[in-house]
């Protein structure tokens, strides 16, 4: 495992984020999150670590086959993943990265809160374009603290951040 790898989460790993079935550990879960097909394993370590995962987070998730190496961040490999995983003509179309950014503001602040998201969750719900989520940060940001703490918002905010520039 090289810190220039890639991993995206496979079939199976979307549908653990959506329906929990298997029941992972919160820290180990939170990674599956945050693990995007964009991120090399150096900085979702940095991410892990601030967090509190366990640091072999990335083996766990590989061994489970919620997740696999798609490339690698100084290779052609991973640019040739990023093709297949977004087309040239969505990658920087902004209905595609709204919908990627509500996506995660959804999934996450759910996980942190549970039912009690219900009313940030309409909020979202009325947003229709990144102007809309932008400023909807510092009540997700406050959210996430609310429900799992100030390391794992500032990690899940700056993560946002940068899906909505």
């Amino acid at each position: 495992m090289s810190a220039g790898d890639i991993y995206g989460k496979t079939a199976l790993g979307a549908q653990e984020v959506s329906n929990r079935k298997m029941k992972l550990a919160p820290r180990l879960r939170t990674m599956l999150i945050l693990v995007d097909g964009h991120q090399p394993a150096l900085i979702l370590q940095e991410e892990a670590e601030k967090l509190g995962a366990p640091p072999d987070f990335l083996d766990q998730l590989l061994g489970m086959r919620l997740i696999e190496k798609i490339g690698n961040a100084s290779s052609d490999e991973s640019k040739a993943a990023d093709r297949i995983a977004y087309p040239p003509a969505a990658a920087g179309d902004e209905y595609t990265r709204f919908r990627a950014a509500k996506d995660f503001m959804n999934i996450t602040v759910v996980d942190a809160l549970g039912i009690r998201s219900f009313f940030f969750t309409l909020k979202l719900e009325r947003a229709g374009n990144l102007a809309d989520l932008r400023e909807l940060v510092r009540g997700y940001s406050d959210a996430i603290t609310k429900g799992s703490g100030t390391e794992e918002a500032r990690v899940f905010t700056l993560r946002l951040e940068a899906m909505l520039r």
